[in-house]
């Protein structure tokens, strides 16, 4: 079966990637290098963090060991190698994945449509390189079809899409108590980037932020300090224009002037250093660093932080609170569910349900129950 390990150290010429521990590289079953996978994860390293690579990587491994595991014991001459996948393989794969993991929890038809769509992901870089020769394609000649999306940008296969809009069953918010203790135990060293992770999730519980809303939030977006702290005189909210939404939606939200606070002394301090290092590479490397706008920044490339990335780091602290005793399996704290707790106090405390629909940025009011059921049990938070 196919591996992942991780090097102790490693360094890359570009800006941001100057000895980094955790990069993933793939061995195969014969403990060689996988090196097509490696080239594909340095081809996209200056995007991502490390974390996320490492996460594509555990879906790659596992495509891979699918493909080892359907080759045992037949002749080389019948073995189907990686380039000869169609469709139907496609489709058993999917099927075997969420055999595999349906009693799990976390595994859900969702989970299984990140794997393929990683896949996807990776075959089409593999077809776009060379590597690979009408395996994945718009094109009838192709072996695996897949489709444009609306804006032409991206490619997603249909199984991937019908497995992504399956309803996953219905959650309790995180109570307040859970998301403290999820806090409290990320896996994160850093005194800064913990810090940046705290204030992404209180961002997301108390305006009701999406992970890539709440990662594409600007500094030029923020109320200044001397408006937050009037307002905080005053006992009023400050307003914030959100520009990245579901939909593209521009929002006009209330926001707590002590959380505008909180994310200035985060933006003079913790910030500052998370760039300090990226500006002194530019500088030795004689190349023009272009401070990123977005308040929240990746430790790894100086760069926005990326959403999955954000939410890897929320599970991660999940699970360690749960090995640790602090959190049961069925107490479970995840990054859209921050958002579910914004919408079940909003519902509780304003029972308007029209103004909770258009602070939550909801279409219908029907659509809140699937945020906040508990709610209409009468459960407390």
């Amino acid at each position: 079966m196919a591996y992942v390990r991780y090097t102790n150290k490693v360094s890359f010429a570009s800006v941001g990637f100057k000895n980094k521990k955790g990069f993933p590289v793939i061995f195969t079953s014969s403990k060689f290098i996988h090196r097509l996978s490696l080239q594909y994860f340095l081809s996209i390293r200056q995007n991502l963090s490390i974390n996320t690579i490492a996460t594509y990587a555990s879906h790659l491994c596992d495509f891979l060991s699918q493909l080892e595991t359907d080759n045992e014991g037949l002749l080389e001459t019948d073995q189907i190698q990686w380039d000869e996948i169609d469709d139907a393989w496609f489709e058993g794969y999917s099927n075997e994945l969420i055999r595999r993991y349906c009693s799990e929890a976390d595994n859900s038809t969702n989970y299984v449509s990140q794997v393929l769509r990683t896949v996807i992901a990776y075959l089409l870089w593999c077809e776009n390189q060379g590597f690979a020769r009408n395996l994945i394609g718009t094109t009838d000649v192709s072996s695996i079809r897949v489709k444009k999306n609306e804006s032409g940008k991206e490619a997603s296969h249909p199984l991937v899409t019908r497995l992504s809009r399956q309803k996953s069953p219905k959650r309790s918010a995180p109570k307040e108590r859970w998301i403290e203790v999820v806090k409290e135990s990320t896996t994160l060293v850093s005194k800064q980037v913990r810090y940046r992770y705290e204030l992404m999730i209180d961002w997301c519980v108390a305006s009701g932020l999406r992970a890539h809303e709440v990662c594409a939030l600007t500094t030029h977006q923020l109320p200044l300090r001397k408006t937050a702290v009037n307002a905080h005189i005053n006992e009023e909210n400050v307003f914030i224009n959100l520009s990245v939404t579901k939909g593209s939606k521009s929002a006009l939200l209330p926001i707590s002037p002590l959380l505008v606070i909180r994310t200035w002394d985060f933006i003079e301090h913790e910030r500052v250093k998370t760039l300090k290092p990226f500006l002194e590479i530019a500088r030795k490397s004689r190349i023009n660093f272009v401070e990123p706008k977005e308040i929240f920044l990746s430790s790894t490339t100086g760069r926005a932080i990326n959403p999955r990335t954000f939410s890897n780091q929320v599970r991660s602290a999940w699970l360690s609170a749960v090995n640790s005793n602090q959190l049961t399996e069925d107490e479970s704290v995840w990054v859209h569910g921050l958002r579910h707790r914004y919408t079940t106090n909003k519902r509780k405390a304003l029972k308007n349900d029209e103004l909770t629909k258009h602070l939550t940025r909801h279409k219908s009011i029907d659509s809140l129950d699937v945020y906040s059921f508990e709610y209409l049990n009468g459960e407390e938070k």
